[in-house]
């Protein structure tokens, strides 16, 4: 599955940066990450993977976002 880059770029779908990117939110607002945020950040980058897999176009950083 693929992407859209912010400069065009068609890359392959990494989940791994969405829990990140959700990882440092936490890390930001509460000082670290508990088990809970870990486990929202999975839940998040699932749902969203599951969401682009049944797109009928590549998703764009923005629309994940």
């Amino acid at each position: 599955m693929k992407i859209i880059k912010r400069d065009g770029r068609l890359v392959d779908f990494n989940p791994e940066k969405i829990e990140s990117a959700i990882l440092k939110s936490f890390n930001a607002v509460d000082g670290g990450s508990s088990a809970y945020a870990k486990e929202k950040a999975d839940n998040i980058a699932r749902y969203i993977y599951d969401y682009a897999k049944e797109a009928q176009n590549p998703l764009t950083v923005d629309e994940i976002q």
